[in-house]
């Protein structure tokens, strides 16, 4: 794998995020630490990145990029606070954030399992 096969999620990044996701992997890589970055997005107004396989030692470099960009607009790279508009939560500065207001807690996520009987005979 070269560095730039790591780039491919660029793509897939807010653009004020990009210039956070190459330094994430110049310093992973300045520190002799090989990573295969299997997906990088934005959910709820902040940067996730995930590795295959995952690599313990580029643990600490993830999270600080990931804090980091929650205090990084992900329009245009300022400096930026969460905000929430109609359940979207985004990260951005006073600029990109018009029309947006501060959430009164963290996001909250919740799940609906379900579980499928193989058998033909419906859910479980």
């Amino acid at each position: 794998m070269t560095k730039y096969d790591n780039l491919y999620w660029l793509d897939n990044l807010p653009t004020g995020w990009a210039q956070l996701y190459r330094d994430l992997l110049e310093d992973l890589a300045a520190d002799g630490i090989s990573v295969r970055v299997a997906e990088a997005k934005e959910k709820f107004g902040s940067l996730r990145i995930y590795l295959q396989p995952g690599t313990p030692e580029a643990k600490a470099y993830i999270a600080a990029a990931e804090l980091r960009s929650k205090a990084t607009c992900q329009h245009c790279g300022d400096a930026g606070e969460l905000l929430v508009r109609d359940h979207l939560y985004a990260t951005l500065c006073p600029v990109h954030g018009q029309g947006f207001s501060k959430p009164s807690g963290e996001p909250v996520v919740s799940l609906n399992i379900r579980f499928l009987d193989l058998s033909g005979e419906g859910e479980v």
